[in-house]
């Protein structure tokens, strides 16, 4: 006594289908189609991931390199305490001209507007030296600074980039291990020879066209 898979109706032991639902009755060889239907997918999987993995050896395993960045002052504090200093010495240096411009023979008015003169006009030199250090310091620095950002996160892309290689790998190489795994329960299905999806797929076609009824006489056709 048999009854249908899908809607339990009782079914003769020689029934083709299902009277009530017309669920055809799954034969042996169907059976065996569907198994070789799912060998041919794993080969075709097995084949296209076999070319596209590398031994896993072929990469850093773990990068711990850190590409820090730099800022901005890292390069510009040099320019910044030498544009200080060089204005104080200029100023420095005109005070010193100033005092030594002075002589007995100036009166004391004359000589306190040359000095207040010379100081200030030393001072306005102090400072132009002084910005002009720190400009010039601004612009070096800044190129400095993006020239060597630009290259500590180009090396940190391409770090990165190396770790998701490292990590796409592994996974085709993991996916590869399980479809090898379950390759094995259909191998017995097939003579060694005949183990590849090109083959594997015209021993199904030959099987659903009646053409054969075993694996044995689809090889045997195309062998």
């Amino acid at each position: 006594m048999a009854f249908c898979k899908k809607c339990g109706a009782f079914m003769a032991e020689d029934a083709l289908a299902c009277e009530q639902c017309g669920t055809k009755v799954k034969t042996a060889k169907d059976d065996l189609i569907d198994k070789l239907v799912r060998y041919k997918q794993l080969l075709s999987e097995y084949e296209e991931l076999k070319t596209m993995m590398k031994p896993q050896s072929t990469y850093v395993s773990e990068d711990t390199t850190v590409y820090k960045t730099r800022s901005f002052m890292r390069y510009f504090w040099p320019f910044l305490v030498g544009g200080i200093v060089g204005g104080y010495l200029v100023y420095m240096i005109a005070t010193m001209i100033s005092v030594a411009t002075i002589s007995d023979n100036m009166t004391p008015e004359t000589a306190i507007n040359l000095a207040m003169g010379d100081v200030f006009g030393g001072y306005i030199v102090a400072l132009i030296v002084a910005l002009a250090i720190i400009i010039i310091g601004v612009k070096i620095s800044k190129n400095k600074q993006a020239a060597f950002n630009s290259n500590a996160e180009y090396m940190m892309r391409q770090a990165e980039k190396r770790r998701q290689e490292a990590q796409d790998n592994q996974k085709i190489l993991n996916v590869y291990q399980e479809n090898v795994t379950e390759m094995h329960l259909y191998e017995h299905l097939v003579p060694e020879q005949y183990r590849n999806s090109s083959k594997v797929g015209t021993i199904i076609d030959l099987l659903k066209e009646d053409k054969a009824e075993t694996v044995e006489e689809a090889c045997a056709l195309f062998g």
